[in-house]
């Protein structure tokens, strides 16, 4: 497999005083080949920022659905997929952003 360089850790939002981290994913999950791609790239990160941030970061993590139809049950394994493989699950939570606030 290819090793990728990540770049720079780069949260949208921080939230300092409470060692809390920000990130927006807009990516395509219309399919299921899509959807695991964005597991692995999540989970990529998070392992990613887990080495670069602060010790012990909070990360929230919001998808960005907005202009797609994507599925509760869908939603449902994204978040699931991501807490069952990352080891720290209790330091992570899982947003989804399906309507225009």
């Amino acid at each position: 497999m290819q090793k990728i360089n990540w770049g720079k850790a780069t949260p949208e939002g921080a939230n300092v005083k409470d060692n809390e981290f920000f990130y927006v994913y807009n990516h395509d999950l219309t399919s299921i080949e899509k959807i695991d791609r964005t597991i692995r790239f999540v989970l990529g990160r998070l392992k990613y920022y887990d080495q670069h941030l602060p010790a012990n970061p909070k990360h929230i993590i919001k998808f960005d659905l907005r202009g797609q139809n994507i599925s509760d049950e869908t939603c449902h394994y994204i978040k699931c997929a991501i807490y069952e493989a990352y080891n720290r699950y209790e330091f992570l939570e899982i947003q989804f952003i399906k309507h225009v606030i």
